[in-house]
């Protein structure tokens, strides 16, 4: 088959399109950074390469800004789009640039499947479509909830606008939750959630390292009962290679973990993992005294508080039966997996460092 990718030079992007590649098919990648892209092909085994095809591109324009005789090429010789590119921010000053790529963007995406005449469209999302709610079925939510931030608010409006295309393709919404690394390698490719948290902790230790007097106990506010609905990358890829073939029509899949490590194993894994063994997870209605370094430590990450002071039970019925009729089991993420996760986070801080200096 013949599939067209946005968001192909992303985290999950990479993973999928070789997936997909591995699986035979030909994969039209759009693309607008030209590093990002070499790196893209870089990075594909060079048996592949042939089948990996570059769309200059960009979503935020319209029919995402590719050229008419691209587009007159394509036609009724797409028979997929998975549309993965997304803008994640949490910060209010972005409201604009969320919209303008998550709503806008895809838009312009359905427009352009809509010209080429695709018969399937797959439409990323996430599982925090549910605004404030503590429980998330796979269905459409409202778009009247109170959100979080205009993150979840443009993902949960694109959901619907993707739904409305349904009488020119068919359209399936696929919601992970919180991605990892990869649970056999532990390897990822992000900066943000469980990475920036190991970041924050692991410049934390170094400069608990340069004091001559270390600091007896540090406050993490973070509640630590609280469940992460973590998903290893491999299993998100796994779900959407097998859509191709089993998802239904008008039908939203929840790409989560019934299972979810609380943020007290997390940050005990973390601390193992940089030894660094004087932070306390406290909840984030701490009314106590925090020190400046405390302050200084917990400030950039409180955008995250809303995740983990709640909660959230999320059904995947619908993503367990696809998986059943492709034949693969639903995730099972193993304390051995979750390990293996932050400890090669730690390791690619490490090369990074060792590369600095």
């Amino acid at each position: 088959m013949k599939i067209l990718l946005t968001g192909s030079t992303g985290f999950v992007g990479k993973q999928l399109t070789l997936s997909l590649l591995e699986d035979g098919h030909d994969v039209y990648a759009l693309v607008r950074n030209q590093k990002k892209a070499e790196n893209l092909v870089a990075s594909t085994p060079f048996h592949l390469r042939e089948h990996l095809h570059l769309v200059e591109g960009d979503i935020t324009r319209d029919h995402a800004g590719i050229a008419e005789d691209m587009i007159r090429s394509l036609t009724q010789n797409i028979h997929a789009v998975y549309h993965m590119a997304a803008f994640l921010s949490f910060h209010k000053e972005d409201k604009e640039k969320t919209f303008k790529i998550n709503y806008e963007g895809t838009k312009n995406i359905l427009e352009l499947a809509r010209r080429l005449k695709v018969k399937h469209f797959f439409h990323v999302s996430t599982a925090y479509t549910l605004g404030k709610k503590f429980e998330a079925r796979e269905e459409l939510h409202s778009v009247d909830l109170p959100f979080n931030n205009y993150y979840e608010e443009s993902k949960c409006q694109a959901e619907h606008l993707a739904l409305r295309y349904k009488d020119f393709f068919n359209v399936s919404i696929f919601r992970p939750s919180i991605i990892i690394g990869d649970s056999r390698t532990g390897k990822a490719d992000s900066a943000f959630a469980l990475y920036g948290i190991i970041r924050s902790f692991d410049l934390l230790k170094r400069r608990m390292d340069r004091q001559k007097s270390p600091i007896k106990n540090f406050k993490f506010l973070c509640n630590p009962e609280i469940p992460q609905n973590f998903v290893p990358v491999d299993y998100v890829v796994k779900v959407l290679s097998a859509a191709l073939n089993h998802a239904e029509d008008n039908t939203i899949y929840h790409i989560t973990n019934s299972n979810p490590p609380t943020n007290q194993k997390i940050c005990d894994m973390i601390r193992s993992s940089l030894d660094i063994w004087n932070v306390e997870v406290v909840p984030t209605s701490y009314q106590g005294e925090l020190t400046a370094e405390e302050t200084r430590f917990n400030e950039p990450i409180s955008v995250f508080y809303p995740y983990w002071e709640r909660a959230i039970e999320f059904f995947d019925h619908n993503t367990r039966r696809l998986l059943k009729e492709a034949n693969l089991k639903p995730l099972d993420l193993t304390e051995d997996m979750l390990k293996k996760i932050v400890s090669g986070s730690k390791a690619a801080e490490t090369e990074v460092f060792a590369a600095k200096g």
